[in-house]
């Protein structure tokens, strides 16, 4: 008999509704930043930087090249700076900087704790020497101290640039060198004569001795020496070497022997050369 069976219904898994937030989010606010202020640019510092952003390398180094105005402007600069340095460092030889005393930072220790000691104790100050003297002279070291430190690093830098110009100057006459070398090998007649003015510079001057006979050298007579003793090549190495030596000492040995029948003495003397 046919049964009547109701078809099961699958289960299906209900999409959870999201449940709307009641509260509002207020809008975010926008944090004010106030602009900080701008330091200010020396102008003539401003000037150069436009100068050498705008300029123009025809070989661009790793660091942009100094336009001429700037290095004529900085040679002036130096110029009136060593001019006023003159009138307060004149008449001061190397015997008169050997006589007085530098200051290191052993010294400038002593110093600094000493006056640690006068802000103190100022009654043992003696009556030509004042505090106000005592702190004036310190701030004059270390002035001048500061402008040594600033001067070396400019000496630094200005040396970076000078390698800099220098390997770009020596890499034109290279270009150029090459340049009349391929075509002095083409058989071109100003450029052999080029080629023959600038080759001297990269070819090793032979050594020579007194008769005009190549000068044996270290690493010939070993390498000869190592052929004549392999039996790859034929001539004679002698090597002959003496060391100075001192003869103004005097040695003197004496020797005394005694026999049964007599007695028998022998003295020897000598000179003993080292």
């Amino acid at each position: 008999m046919p049964t009547n069976k109701k078809p099961t219904k699958k289960a299906t898994a209900k999409k959870a509704t999201a449940k709307k937030s009641t509260t509002s989010k207020k809008p975010a606010q926008k944090t004010q930043i106030k602009p900080q202020a701008k330091a200010k640019v020396n102008p003539k510092t401003a000037q150069l930087k436009t100068l050498i952003s705008a300029y123009d390398t025809r070989r661009p180094p790793n660091n942009p090249m100094m336009p001429k105005n700037i290095i004529e402007m900085l040679t002036t600069d130096f110029g009136s700076i060593k001019e006023l340095l003159e009138a307060f460092a004149q008449h001061l030889r190397s015997l008169d900087r050997r006589r007085l005393n530098g200051v290191g930072i052993k010294k400038q220790g002593f110093i600094e704790r000493a006056f640690e000691f006068v802000l103190e104790n100022p009654e043992f100050l003696p009556h030509y020497l004042t505090l106000e003297k005592f702190r004036d002279d310190g701030e004059y070291f270390i002035g001048f101290r500061t402008l040594t430190d600033l001067t070396n690093q400019i000496r630094e830098l200005l040396w970076n640039i000078t390698i800099i110009s220098a390997d770009i100057w020596y890499t034109d006459a290279l270009e150029f060198y090459a340049s009349v070398k391929e075509a002095a090998k083409r058989r071109v007649d100003p450029a052999e004569t080029i080629y023959n003015g600038l080759e001297p510079f990269f070819s090793r001057p032979s050594r020579k001795d007194s008769e005009g006979n190549p000068a044996l050298t270290k690493k010939k007579v070993l390498r000869d020496g190592k052929a004549i003793a392999a039996g790859k090549k034929d001539g004679i190495v002698i090597i002959e070497n003496k060391k100075p030596k001192l003869t103004g000492g005097v040695h003197k040995v004496v020797d005394e022997e005694f026999k049964d029948t007599e007695q028998y003495k022998e003295t020897e003397e000598g000179d003993y050369k080292e």
